[in-house]
């Protein structure tokens, strides 16, 4: 692959950038808050996608794979790591792997829409105590995740000349995903385990069971030869307030399961580390997660509320009609935020030194990410 200039290969380097994260409703995935976790939708490409085409051009497609894995086990109340969890052995670990494919096309350089399937696996491992041993089992979930249908836009038209620009993009977020799926829960009593079917943790559902949009920002901006900014945002809207999914959890105000918005960001700067390679590096920070209360509509239920801000760094190569990227991001501070569904209970209780409420959640440290497109 041969660049004429250093500004083209940056230029394709951002368009590797954005195509590697743009995200889906799953993107976000942090564990026990379930902020459904998938991979990605390359529909951020820009000039430059090869060097005989500066763009995607009138009826051209492009196919993506991404695979995602996650392994949660730090528990948090507030900032607050929950240290002595993991001493005891009774954390709770989720380990996820997603797969998305994702299918773009061009009705013009500057306008395209997408399609995103997610599928995942998922197992939970928890404790239960019997005889004073301490036991744990696992429930598990796999199927196909809530699709995503997407409209994009560039502010200004693409071109080999523009150091910059901006993508918009609304969507239409489907119920595909299972939201009830269920498997076997202990139950303990008289020195006996007795085994129970019911749902799986709202974090290992492959749904949420609501109709959605979605809104997404993609913008870069070249800086120095070699050099591009880049800025993403996402936020899930779920107008819908809760599904039907029982919890059988103990606070009243959590008896279902809610359906929450989702939010992701991050920003950072891409390097074209060896041009005629189409090899290229990033780093950058992320923030992903669910919010206390949705922007629309009722904010009922039981979710999991907080947010992991991350460092992510990532490499990618380009090659002709070909792209494979791999990005971790790491994280360096997570929040389990107090729910609605705590402070109602609070009040509820009333004035207590044990009546105060506020719930954890299991983090992951770190997040593995790999994408794979073709243009055809």
């Amino acid at each position: 692959m041969r660049y004429t200039t250093p500004i083209r290969a940056t230029t394709l380097l951002a368009a590797g950038v954005l195509a590697l994260s743009t995200t889906t409703e799953r993107t976000l995935a942090q564990g026990c808050v379930a902020v459904r976790g998938g991979g990605m939708c390359p529909l951020a490409y820009n000039d430059n996608l090869t060097p005989d085409d500066a763009n995607l051009q009138d009826g051209d497609w492009l196919a993506s794979a991404a695979y995602r894995w996650l392994h949660s086990h730090r528990h948090f109340v507030g900032d607050h790591e929950q240290k002595d969890r993991q001493k005891i052995g009774n954390q709770v670990i989720n380990q996820q792997h997603f797969f998305d494919v994702g299918l773009q096309y061009a009705i013009t350089p500057r306008y395209s829409v997408g399609v995103v399937l997610p599928f995942g696996i998922s197992d939970r491992s928890q404790t239960y105590t019997l005889g004073g041993v301490l036991n744990r089992y696992h429930t598990q979930s796999s199927g196909l995740g809530d699709a995503r249908v997407t409209g994009y836009a560039w502010l200004w038209k693409p071109t080999r000349e523009l150091k910059g620009n901006i993508q918009l993009g609304l969507g239409l977020k489907m119920p595909t995903g299972d939201d009830n799926v269920t498997d076997l829960f202990p139950s303990v009593s008289g020195g006996k385990v007795t085994w129970s079917e019911r749902p799986v943790d709202q974090s290992i559902q492959p749904g949420d069971g609501g109709w959605g949009f979605t809104t997404e920002i993609n913008a870069y901006r070249i800086i120095l030869p070699r050099t591009t900014a880049y800025l993403q945002g996402f936020y899930l809207f779920n107008p819908e307030d809760t599904n039907d999914t029982l919890t059988f959890r103990g606070n009243p105000f959590e008896s279902v399961t809610s359906i929450p918005d989702q939010y992701f960001g991050r920003v950072g700067l891409s390097y074209a580390l060896v041009p005629k390679w189409g090899l290229s590096v990033s780093f950058g920070g992320r923030i992903e997660g669910v919010p206390v209360r949705d922007l629309l509509g009722d904010t009922s239920g039981f979710r999991r509320p907080g947010y992991a801000i991350s460092l992510e760094p990532g490499i990618e190569v380009m090659k002709g009609r070909y792209s494979f990227g791999v990005s971790i991001p790491y994280a360096i501070f997570r929040n389990r935020q107090r729910s609605v569904a705590d402070e109602a209970y609070t009040t509820l209780l009333g004035p207590g030194p044990n009546n105060y409420k506020h719930g954890d959640a299991a983090f992951a440290d770190y997040v593995v990410t790999a994408s794979f497109s073709v243009r055809f």
